[in-house]
C-alpha cells in the first residue's frame, strides 16, 4: 500500500501519478522493475507483429508501452517506423519528430526524419511539374480549338456577307440616270425615339467585394461551431476563434483565446489546446493532426499577442489518459512554441 505525500490518499500500486494533485509517485524497487518490465515485453510484442505486418495489434501494443512509460523514447521511435512502413509518412514524421524530443541524440530516428521529409518535399516537387505540364497540354488545346472556331466564324460571317450583297443586287436593279429633271426626292422616315437607357445592374466585382469577410468552407463552419459551443472547451477557459483545415495532410489549426489574469499559467492553456484538440478529431475522423495557437488579450498598447503554438497528432491525444497531468499533456505536443512572459 502507498499514499501520496501531499494528499495523502491512498494509491494502488502500479499508478505513477496522483488521481487528485497530479503529483508523480515514486515506484518501489519492485514496482519499478514490473513496470519496465512491462514496456519492454510490450515492445517486443509490437515489434513481431509489425515484422508479421499486422499494423493493428502493433500499433496497439506500442499504445499500451507509451501509457505505461510516456518518457520512453523507443515506444515513438517505434511507432514511427510502423506508420512508415504502411506508407503513412505524416504520421511517421510526428512520432519521429517526438522521440527526437525525448532524445535528441538518436541519429536512427534523425536519418528517419531527414528521409521522410525529403520524400515528402520530392513528391511535392513531382506533383507540381505534372500539374504544370497539364495545364500547358491543355492551354495548347482550348488555344488550338479556340482558333479553329475563330476561322470557322469569319468564313461563315464572309458566306453571309456575300449572300446578302448578292440578294439586294437582284431585287434592287440601279436606278437610271436619263432624265435627271424627274429625279424623285428620298421618302421621309419619322425620327426614331431613344429608348431611355435601362437600369444598370451591378457587376460581379462589385457584388463580390460587397460580399467581405474570411471564407471558410462548411466544413471548417460546422466544426468551428460545434467547438465554439462546447461545454468542455468553455470550462477549460478558452473560446474558439478561428479554423483553417488543411486537407493534403489532414491538419486542422485552431485558433483560441483565453482571458489573460496575472495567475494564467502554461498548465492553464497547455490544458485548453488539449480539450480542443480531442474535440477536433470526435468531431471529423480524417483529421490526422492538429495545430493549437492561443491568443491572449493583454489589453493597453500590448494588445493581443500569441501566447503558445503546438501540434499534437490523433494517436498521441488517444493515447493519453483524460486525467493526466498537465506534464504529461505538454509531453505530447511536437515543436511548441511559448511566448516568453507565459510562466
Amino acid at each position: 500500500m502507498r499514499r501520496c505525500v501531499d494528499c495523502r490518499i491512498i494509491l494502488d500500486d502500479n499508478v505513477r501519478y496522483c488521481p487528485k494533485c497530479g503529483n508523480e509517485i515514486a515506484l518501489d524497487d519492485s514496482s519499478a522493475q514490473s513496470s519496465a518490465s512491462d514496456v519492454q515485453l510490450l515492445l517486443r510484442s509490437a515489434s513481431l507483429h509489425r515484422s508479421r505486418e499486422d499494423w493493428e495489434r502493433a500499433i496497439a501494443d506500442a499504445t499500451d508501452a507509451l501509457r505505461l512509460d510516456p518518457r520512453n523514447p523507443d515506444v515513438p521511435s517505434l511507432l514511427g517506423d510502423i506508420y512508415e512502413k504502411q506508407g503513412m509518412r505524416d504520421e511517421a514524421i510526428a512520432w519521429y519528430q517526438m522521440a527526437l524530443e525525448m532524445n535528441p541524440d538518436s541519429s536512427a530516428d534523425k536519418e528517419h526524419l531527414e528521409r521522410l521529409s525529403e520524400l515528402i518535399l520530392e513528391e511535392g516537387r513531382h506533383k507540381r511539374s505534372e500539374s504544370h505540364n497539364t495545364l500547358q497540354s491543355r492551354t495548347k488545346t482550348w488555344g488550338w480549338a479556340l482558333g479553329s472556331v475563330f476561322i470557322v466564324i469569319i468564313i461563315l460571317a464572309a458566306i453571309s456577307i456575300s449572300r446578302g450583297r448578292s440578294v439586294e443586287s437582284t431585287l434592287n436593279p440601279p436606278v437610271p440616270t436619263a432624265r435627271p429633271h424627274y429625279g424623285t426626292a428620298a421618302p421621309v422616315t419619322p425620327p426614331t425615339q431613344a429608348l431611355p437607357p435601362g437600369p444598370s445592374t451591378p457587376s460581379d466585382v462589385s457584388a463580390a467585394s460587397s460580399a467581405g469577410g474570411s471564407v471558410r468552407t462548411p466544413g471548417e463552419l460546422y466544426i468551428r461551431s460545434e467547438l465554439a459551443g462546447s461545454q468542455d472547451i468553455t470550462a477549460a477557459g478558452a473560446a474558439v476563434n478561428d479554423l483553417i483545415a488543411d486537407p493534403r495532410s489532414g491538419v486542422v489549426s485552431v485558433t483560441f483565446t483565453v482571458r489573460f489574469t496575472p495567475h494564467l499559467s502554461k498548465d492553464n492553456i497547455i490544458t485548453a489546446a488539449a480539450v480542443i484538440a480531442r474535440n477536433t478529431f470526435e468531431l471529423n475522423r480524417e483529421v490526422k493532426f492538429v495545430t493549437a495557437r492561443c491568443l491572449v488579450e493583454i489589453g493597453g498598447a500590448q494588445g493581443t499577442q500569441i501566447a503558445f503554438v503546438g501540434d499534437v497528432a490523433r494517436q498521441s491525444i488517444e493515447s493519453i489518459s483524460p486525467t493526466a497531468t498537465t506534464e504529461q499533456i505538454a509531453a505530447i505536443f511536437t515543436t511548441p512554441w511559448w511566448n516568453p512572459q507565459i510562466k
